[in-house]
Order: C-alpha cells, then structure tokens, then sequence
C-alpha cells in the first residue's frame, strides 16, 4: 500500500474513531444550533498534542493523533 494512501486512511479511521469517543471535534452545533462540518476544529485537533502537554497522559494516548499516527508508522515500515 502506498504511504500517502495509508496516512490517508490512518487520519480517516482516527477521525471517526475521535468523534465517536470524544464526540464535538468535526461536527458542531453552528450559530444556528444545527450540526455543521468544522475543518478547522478538526485540524486544531489534531495538531493540539505538539502544543499541549495534556494529550500525552496515558490514559488519552488513544485519541492522541501524533501517537497513533507515529505507531501506524511502525507498523507500516
């Protein structure tokens, strides 16, 4: 499998997997109070761990998209 298309698949299944769990992180209530689509909270998200400390216990290393992303990349190579 190619990388490109397995890190593809890696962020798709973490995604899916964090909103589920977490819940709030792509879908949220707009202004309107209807559920929209927020790329930006996501993305936030998913890069938070390079900033805060929190997203590195042990209990939350599952919803740590670094981690999982950098153990993928293990078992990938």
């Amino acid at each position: 499998m190619n990388l490109l298309l397995y890190i593809i698949f890696v962020t798709t299944i973490f995604i899916i997997y964090v909103e589920y769990n977490v819940g709030g992180i792509l879908f949220r209530p707009n202004s309107l109070g209807k559920l929209s689509t927020n790329l930006y909270s996501m993305f936030s998200y998913l890069i938070d761990p390079l900033y805060n400390k929190f997203l590195w216990s042990v209990q939350l290393l599952d919803v740590n998209y670094i981690f999982v992303l950098g153990i993928s990349l293990l078992l990938y190579i």
